[in-house]
């Protein structure tokens, strides 16, 4: 109860529909807040595509290797490098996993997803492990404007039990890193140059024109837990730095990491030390929650009125295996 109570604190003063869940592992202690809110999950969705995509593969029935040409006329908006490069470029569909989980690529996520049995199957897979509300919109419904998934924070976060060795491997690279694990001792790299950080972090960002995605598994020598934050009806984009809901995310994030995993010798400033240096002689001290209220998005964006944003998935809807 005293930890959901800390969350309900930090996002009361904030604008728009907040929904948070996590669960430790090994304790089974729960914080939330609408936890069983159906919200827009936008691109943290893609998860639900990773684990079904890696069933698939576990199981025999997809070939990691096999070879996908992007078609000259295939083209989605939003997040993603494909769209940029030549057209015709052929690649894996662990590349495109790889492609929808790094750097949030949608053409590759529409790829994958042409060549895994679409968004029903992917529904039929989040269902079959037991998370009802994860949920992909149809094709013809992303293209009416649509989220691209929808979830409660209580499944989105459940999702991540599930992250098998191949999901761990690609989920740890991911480099949107505005959220939840703004504030901790982690970082995408450091698998790569065989550092051990505290903090090992899985998560899968999602952004739209109004609304605001974390989630992950998030792992210490100690501990183990997951967690989503999902908001929606913000005034406007919430994308830079300072933005009150990632701000809000990384206190958060920061909060459940002391809960359940202090470093010792910890205590005084709570937000993590890194490299000796205290957070507070980095960025200053912890953000009162009526501060990040006050801290408008709309000195970075005019909020959206009347403007929509282009559709994401405008693409024809067709095998393009070569």
């Amino acid at each position: 109860m005293r930890l959901s109570q800390e969350l309900e604190k930090i996002l009361s003063p904030l604008p728009g529909t907040f929904g948070v869940f996590a669960r430790n592992l090994g304790t089974d202690e729960v914080g939330e807040v609408n936890a069983d809110k159906v919200l827009p999950t936008e691109s943290a969705a893609k998860t639900f595509v990773l684990l079904h995509y890696s069933g698939l593969v576990t199981s025999g029935e997809c070939d990691p290797s096999a070879r996908i040409r992007v078609p000259e006329d295939f083209r989605v908006n939003g997040t993603g490098v494909l769209r940029y490069l030549s057209p015709g470029i052929s690649l894996s569909l662990d590349d495109l996993a790889w492609l929808m989980i790094i750097v949030s690529d949608n053409v590759a996520t529409a790829l994958l997803l042409l060549e895994i049995g679409g968004p029903e199957a992917v529904n039929k897979s989040m269902g079959d492990l037991g998370l009802k509300t994860g949920r992909l919109s149809s094709f013809e419904a992303m293209w009416e404007g649509a989220p691209f998934g929808t979830s409660t924070p209580r499944d989105l976060a459940e999702a991540y039990v599930h992250l098998d060795e191949k999901c761990r491997e690609i989920l740890a690279r991911q480099q949107d890193l505005i959220g939840l694990p703004r504030r901790l001792q982690q970082s995408p790299y450091a698998v790569d140059l065989g550092v051990n950080m505290p903090v090992r972090v899985f998560n899968k960002t999602g952004v739209g024109p109004t609304t605001f995605i974390d989630s992950g598994l998030f792992e210490t020598d100690s501990a183990r837990w997951v967690v989503a934050v999902m908001t929606s009806e913000q005034p406007g984009p919430a994308i830079g730095p300072d933005d009150p809901a990632p701000v809000a995310f990384g206190e958060i994030g920061n909060i459940l990491y002391h809960a359940w995993h202090s470093p010792a010798g910890g205590g005084g400033d709570r937000r993590t030390r890194v490299f000796g240096v205290s957070p507070s002689q980095r960025f200053g001290p912890p953000v009162p929650p009526a501060q990040m209220a006050s801290a408008s998005p709309q000195r970075h964006f005019e909020p959206p009125g009347q403007v929509r944003f282009s559709r994401p998935w405008s693409f024809q809807v067709r095998s393009s295996r070569s």
